[in-house]
């Protein structure tokens, strides 16, 4: 699981009172039980915590003896991840059969819903055969209008006269 949801106020009601280090080995413990969806083994706990003084072993028992109990394997369980873990299991079983049955109903199409008459040429240039050719008015100059010469802009005239 790579997201779990931390509710603070809960976590401080519930967990509020510990020390700095108790709060270091529970944080660990709940990361590592989400991140691998399972109880926690009773011999992993000190190195999921990183647990290596006298202190620290006594804070992530207490931690342990405060909010895990220990399931029918032995293994160090927590009501409310095991909650959360159900919920998301339940939620992937869902969303497989939503795509299962999304997937078998497009498999199951045998025509096409497009109309294979209307597929355009693969000519990449536009057909101009069915096209008006306009007349363009020309000026006194016999210039068309809206056609300006380099000589118009400098102001020059690009004959050479």
């Amino acid at each position: 699981m790579n997201f779990y949801p931390r509710h603070l106020g809960d976590y401080a009601r519930d967990a509020g009172y510990l020390s700095m280090t108790e709060h270091g080995a529970y944080t660990l413990l709940l990361d590592w039980y989400y991140a691998n969806e399972r109880a926690i083994q009773k011999e992993m706990v000190y190195p999921i915590c990183k647990a290596v003084s006298r202190p620290e072993k006594q804070a992530a028992e207490k931690v342990l003896r405060e909010f895990f109990y220990l399931d029918d394997k032995g293994h160090w369980a927590h009501k409310r991840v095991e909650a959360e873990l159900a919920r998301m299991r339940e939620k992937q079983t869902k969303a497989k059969q939503s795509a299962m049955a999304r997937w078998d109903a497009n498999a199951m199409r045998t025509h096409s819903e497009r109309n294979a008459d209307a597929m355009l040429s693969n000519n990449q240039y536009p057909i101009t055969k069915n096209q008006e050719v306009k007349k363009v008015a020309a000026t006194p100059t016999g210039r068309r209008k809206g056609l300006r010469l380099i000589g118009d802009i400098l102001g020059g005239d690009t004959d050479g006269r």
